[in-house]
């Protein structure tokens, strides 16, 4: 009973503690005024991987020998304690000690990337030659960019 009711409330609630923390992530990441259209990117990314992901399990179950449906022979799951432990510990275990590499050492508070530098440049005034149509002369230091914002 604690099973049922604990999946169905406990994992539910994660997704969306899940979800707020990275829509936040995503939010301090995001240029100004692009908010939605990365946050659409990423849950695409999701969405794509999390197909893929379906699809390589699907496969591993198969090169494993596993035999899940009984077609008179029995069903032979010998081979699903090494598919658990390789692809519920060992590969997470693998990829979370990466992922610390790719964590920003910033606050919370702070924003990720510093956009007014990112689309003027260095000295603060606006980068003609990269060609990317931003040559609004109005705009010539961070400080009246930042004022744009507001």
């Amino acid at each position: 009973m604690f099973f049922l009711l604990g999946n169905a409330c406990f994992e539910s609630l994660l997704g969306i503690f899940w979800g707020v923390a990275s829509s936040a992530i995503y939010a301090k990441a995001a240029p100004p005024g692009m908010e939605s259209a990365v946050f659409a990117y990423t849950v695409g990314i999701s969405n794509f991987c999390s197909m893929v992901s379906g699809l390589i399990a699907s496969g591993a179950v198969k090169w494993s020998g596993m035999v899940t449906i009984d077609q008179g022979q029995g069903c032979n799951f010998d081979a699903l304690p090494w598919l658990i432990v390789l692809c519920q510990m060992i590969i997470p275990l693998v990829i979370g000690m990466l992922g610390i590499l790719l964590i920003p050492n910033k606050l919370q508070t702070e924003h990720l990337i510093e956009w007014p530098r990112e689309w003027m440049g260095e000295e603060g005034t606006i980068d003609e030659s990269d060609g990317d149509g931003r040559t609004d002369s109005t705009m010539s230091t961070t400080r009246e960019f930042e004022s744009h914002l507001l």
